[in-house]
């Protein structure tokens, strides 16, 4: 499936995150065809969009924007400086990483979310599943996908 995709990077003279990866990495979203806009911004710019768009006053290492759910058209908005300290905490790739937050957001623009447990279960164990596609490890500290009782 061929996506189109553009990215914005406020923070790098070199791009650190490149079309092909992405496109790569959204391959996992067979039967979506998917237009984004990837933003890589700093902190600063992060905290003002989650505090503008979500009332919460602090960086968030990923905000999504749906514009339009068919064709899915939407946002990201990436905060690398957050991104690069998550990656390190968790001992993994800063790609992997990457790749697990475009696949997080655009699930959020499909429509997932993780406001509650069972969502949260529902979404994490969608991701785990796509990243393994990818030969990308279970970003979460627990492999037990939970089901319903």
């Amino acid at each position: 499936m061929n996506h189109n995709i553009t990215i914005q990077d406020t923070i790098h003279q070199k791009k650190i995150l490149s079309k092909k990866n992405c496109s790569y990495w959204l391959s996992v979203f067979k039967k979506n065809r998917i237009t984004l806009t990837i933003r890589i911004v700093s902190e600063i710019e992060s905290k003002a969009l989650n505090n503008r768009y979500r009332k919460i006053n602090k960086p968030t290492n990923i905000l999504s924007f749906q514009i339009e759910s068919n064709p899915l058209i939407g946002d990201l908005v990436l905060c690398h400086p957050i991104i690069k300290k998550e990656a390190r905490a968790q001992k993994k790739k800063i790609n992997d990483h990457y790749a697990h937050l475009l696949i997080h957001g655009c699930l959020h623009l499909m429509g997932f979310d993780h406001e509650d447990e069972d969502d949260a279960v529902a979404m994490e164990n969608r991701e785990r599943l796509l990243l393994k596609k990818l030969g990308i490890k279970n970003p979460y500290k627990s492999n037990i996908m939970k089901v319903d009782e």
